[in-house]
């Protein structure tokens, strides 16, 4: 079984303000080891349930948040985006995905940094309902046959991932600061969570029969509420339908919607002819800057295992 491990950061256990989370800063490497503590205790319940590969998949921002010299050896790690054969790369011999530290959607209210996809919405909607991203990533992931099994993250994220990914085994994360800066008991906590993380993603993959691929029938209808309208103005060079901060599309299922949604948020018109080049220019330039050219870590009082 070939297990795949989606990488967010803002879910992660020790991570409480954005700025942990925010690539570059010396409080985003604390959340990089964070992270990465996090990823290794699900790539052990990977390899516990049955799983005899294992790739993590970065997803957040550019990729390469995950600190690769500290991750599992036996894990291969994908950073960085793509355009074939998908956006997350070669996913085409997955037979489950474990989302690790994932987010609440766009229009959350008191939730942590709530976004969908890009952090310049006010809300996004699928067939008129408020969509997280496990709605677009588990249902673009569906419809090439792999479904998400296991997701971590916020309370709230969490509830708005099982409404679509209703068999899908979950661990819920604190997002307060006193849960990271309370000495021994912060410490016993971060433990607790993430044996948690290790047996609920073992029990996962051991049951990665009962999990499904989420497919949304189309037609799908889109509709992207951005920040204020001079934010749409800048991001729709593609020309969609647009009504003041509104831009909204059609699209006969998720891999085709999603594509569009790259376009309005990754690809603009003037660059997408040179979107491979430039991807794999950015896959490069980042895998070496956050290996080599990184600043101390900042833990900003984190009571550390």
């Amino acid at each position: 079984m070939h297990v795949g491990i989606f990488a967010d950061m803002e879910g992660s256990f020790g991570i409480w303000r954005m700025r942990q989370c925010r690539m570059g800063t010396p409080e985003w490497q604390y959340g990089r080891e964070c992270l990465t503590k996090d990823v290794n205790c699900v790539i052990q319940g990977a390899f516990d349930g049955g799983a005899q590969q294992v790739t993590v998949k970065d997803t957040h921002e550019v990729g390469f948040n995950c600190i690769i010299d500290k991750l599992d050896r036996r894990a291969h790690y994908v950073g960085g985006h793509f355009i074939r054969p998908t956006f997350f790369g070669n996913i085409a011999d997955y037979d489950l995905v474990l989302y690790v530290a994932i987010h609440a959607a766009s229009g959350t209210p008191d939730a942590f940094f709530p976004h969908t996809h890009y952090g310049i919405f006010s809300e996004f909607r699928v067939n008129g309902k408020l969509a997280c991203e496990m709605d677009i990533y588990g249902a673009y992931l569906g419809e090439f046959g792999v479904p998400v099994g296991f997701v971590s993250g916020e309370e709230i994220a969490i509830k708005q991932a099982l409404q679509v990914l209703p068999w899908a085994k979950s661990v819920i994360v604190d997002k307060r600061k006193e849960a990271y800066t309370s000495g021994k008991e912060s410490i016993q906590y971060i433990n607790e969570g993430r044996n948690r993380l290790r047996e609920t993603a073992q029990t996962a993959v051991r049951e990665a029969s009962r999990m499904k691929p989420l497919l949304l029938p189309g037609p799908l209808y889109f509709e992207a509420v951005f920040r204020n309208e001079a934010l749409a103005n800048t991001f729709n060079t593609w020309r969609f339908n647009q009504t003041q901060n509104m831009v909204e599309w059609d699209a006969s299922n998720m891999i085709e919607g999603f594509e569009k949604f790259n376009k309005l948020t990754f690809f603009p018109k003037n660059r997408y002819p040179f979107r491979r080049p430039l991807l794999f220019l950015m896959r490069s330039f980042y895998r070496i800057k956050n290996t080599y050219f990184v600043p101390t870590p900042n833990s900003e009082g984190a009571s550390l295992t």
